[in-house]
């Protein structure tokens, strides 16, 4: 097991059945090279150096899309962590029996696909409230009915309640999706149920058990036999008016494939009457591992494996779609190296010298040739000006040679780049890349950092191979239809997503190295090309056990990261616990053919089964408990 790969396997029986498996592994060297050079810092990779004295995440500032690099907190890793011990303690565990079954849908003959399996097979029944600070919870029942389950932490009893039937039953038939139910404040709710229609509903306190909701808008908010599943949902106040922001997720087939579609509708209240203002959708082939909109819903945040666009726009026309269909027009190259750029064009037959025209300033560049232009624009840094000259080749080839003023590589050359020029990387830095990664790909050691680590490289195993995926975390700028940030994911593998605080978006776990650490993205900062996220917290080897653990269907963690859990469809719970690692915790182990000793840290597994209570389809962990909901009942776990 290496402490530079990682690895996703979704779960294989998810359904209790059997159902097509993927996997998504981190990222080779190949791509790796390519998105160093658009961070703008030397391709070293963070994985295999000591991560922990390292700042959290570092960019670049420019008009296009700034690549961040997350670098994790060193204060939130542990060096001493050796790994998990089985603990055979059974965890106290209550159960309480559904009046009324959950209502669960399975894919059809027509849902097919890989993304239809997917999106049916995480789907989590089990809906937290986190604008209740109590240990209440929803789900929706066979009637199409919303149940709350709220649980006595004093005399673990439970409560179960109706508080809303969902209107316009509509009778099931081929693609329709499961229902969803989401909170996005403390007295509004926002349900879909699978057949087209999107409820706002009016809660009120939801403290008050005998309060009953009421509907305030309902339409078939993407028109007929259009389903969709509700991914995130988000209030804001704007003019004095309320509105409502709803992310949802459909599946279309175009042509011999299907594609992801994500749509955010907006509604407006006035006062007296909700209506629909605004309709803005995205489409692309990918999986969507994560979306979600920002806190002042100016943007999108969506991690796929696949480039998205921007399609549709009630408000605006979508002016990237016509620049796509601009052909691309190749008409210069440049190359650089540490200390300089040098640019490539190609002139006419029966050329004239004297009508090229170079214009170089500190931070600007012309070359034009007869009138016409061929480099026209503000660089992304400072160059000497005074040092640059150019050379016409008989052939008609000119190359333009320009001295950095710093030693560094740059993430592109003109500020919002250039469609008509094109990076040729320079086969020296390829060479030096190649050298600097060449312990990923050899069977020698990297000796140079004495730091030991935790977990053997001898023990790799298949679920730690290299990704041939280029996984993406991007902030999309709603208003402008343009990708303003960019987070590649590829070399941290992606593994679930929580919420840590309901004002915010949910946080993401990725593997860093064996670890697994959760990111918190806040919204972009205004006036400034800064989109912070911020490292909150790390599951130590959570990265490395979940990935072994190929039959599971949820993996989360509760807000103040004390335990993660790994659960199967129908059989196991694993849930492993790292912190208050006490002195008897520590061992002495022999970390050195010198034989030196360490004292290392040894965190808790515990195993618990759940065969007994039927199927699991929903998951929920709070800092001292773990709820389940299965197809029979709700089972409460205490973990701390």
């Amino acid at each position: 097991m290496s402490r530079a790969a990682g690895t996703f396997v979704c779960c294989q029986a998810a359904f209790g059945k059997a159902v097509p498996a993927f996997q998504l592994t981190a990222l080779s060297t190949r791509h790796f090279f390519r998105e160093s050079f658009l961070v703008g810092f030397s391709p070293t990779l963070p994985a295999c150096t000591d991560a922990r004295i390292i700042p959290q995440f570092k960019f670049s500032l420019c008009e296009m899309p700034s690549t961040i690099e997350l670098r994790p907190n060193r204060r939130l890793l542990d060096h001493e962590f050796e790994g998990y011990k089985l603990n055979l303690q059974s965890l106290p565990h209550w159960t309480h029996d559904l009046e009324e079954s959950v209502d669960k849908l399975y894919p059809d003959e027509l849902q097919y696909s890989f993304l239809h399996t997917r999106l049916f097979a995480l789907h989590n029944h089990l809906i937290a409230d986190y604008w209740d600070h109590h240990y209440s919870f929803y789900y929706i029942d066979k009637k199409q009915q919303v149940r709350k389950i709220y649980f006595n932490s004093d005399n673990h009893s439970f409560t179960n309640v109706v508080v809303y039937d969902v209107p316009a039953h509509v009778q099931r038939k081929s693609g329709h999706f499961n229902l969803c139910l989401s909170f996005p404040a403390s007295n509004i709710a926002v349900i879909s149920d699978g057949t087209g229609y999107l409820h706002i509903v009016s809660t009120e306190n939801r403290t008050n058990t005998d309060q009953k909701w009421q509907t305030v808008y309902s339409s078939l908010a993407l028109g007929e036999n259009n389903f969709f599943v509700i991914i995130d949902t988000r209030v804001h106040e704007k003019n004095s008016k309320i509105h409502v922001h709803c992310l949802l997720q459909s599946i279309e087939q175009l042509d011999s494939h299907f594609c992801s579609v994500l749509t955010l509708l907006t509604f407006e209240n006035n006062g007296n009457v909700w209506k629909q203002t605004n309709l803005k959708q995205l489409q692309g082939k990918g999986i969507i591992h994560y979306a979600a909109i920002e806190t002042n819903c100016a943007a999108l945040y969506v991690a796929s494996d696949n480039q998205f666009k921007f399609t549709k726009d009630s408000e605006k026309d979508i002016e990237s779609i016509k620049k796509e269909e601009e052909p691309k027009k190749i008409i210069y190259t440049w190359m650089q190296t540490m200390d300089d750029i040098t640019v490539t064009l190609k002139l006419g037959p029966n050329y004239d010298k004297n009508l090229l025209h170079v214009f170089v300033s500190p931070v600007l560049v012309k070359v034009s040739y007869a009138g016409n232009i061929f480099v026209d624009g503000k660089m992304v840094h400072k160059v000497d000006s005074e040092l640059t000259t150019w050379n016409v080749q008989e052939d008609g080839q000119v190359d333009i040679l320009i001295t950095k003023s710093d030693s560094m590589i740059w993430d592109g050359f003109l500020v919002g780049g250039d469609i008509h020029g094109q990076e040729i990387l320079d086969p020296s830095l390829v060479e030096e890349t190649h050298k600097r990664l060449a312990h990923l790909c050899s069977e020698s050691l990297v000796t140079a950092d004495h730091t030991v680590s935790a977990v053997s490289t001898q023990e790799l195993e298949e679920c730690d191979a290299a990704s041939e995926e280029d996984t993406v975390l991007v902030r999309w700028d709603i208003t402008h239809h343009e990708i303003t940030h960019r987070i590649p994911l590829s070399v941290h593998q992606y593994i679930f997503s929580i919420t840590i605080e309901a004002r915010e978006v949910p946080a993401i776990a990725l593997r860093h190295d064996v670890d697994a650490c959760i990111w918190q993205p806040y919204a972009k900062l205004p006036d400034m090309n800064l989109w912070p996220t911020q490292h909150q917290g790390t599951l130590m080897a959570f990265g490395y056990v979940q990935s072994s653990k190929q039959n599971r269907k949820f993996v989360t963690c509760p807000s103040n990261f004390s335990y993660g859990v790994v659960c199967e469809s129908s059989r196991h719970v694993f849930i492993y616990r790292s912190n208050n690692i006490s002195s008897e915790n520590c061992q002495l182990r022999q970390r050195s053919p010198g034989g030196a000793t360490k004292r290392v840290k040894i965190g808790h597994q515990y195993v618990f089964n759940i065969d007994q209570y039927g199927e699991v389809l929903g998951i929920n962990a709070t800092n001292e408990y773990l709820f389940l909901l299965t197809d029979k009942c709700m089972v409460v776990v205490q973990v701390m």
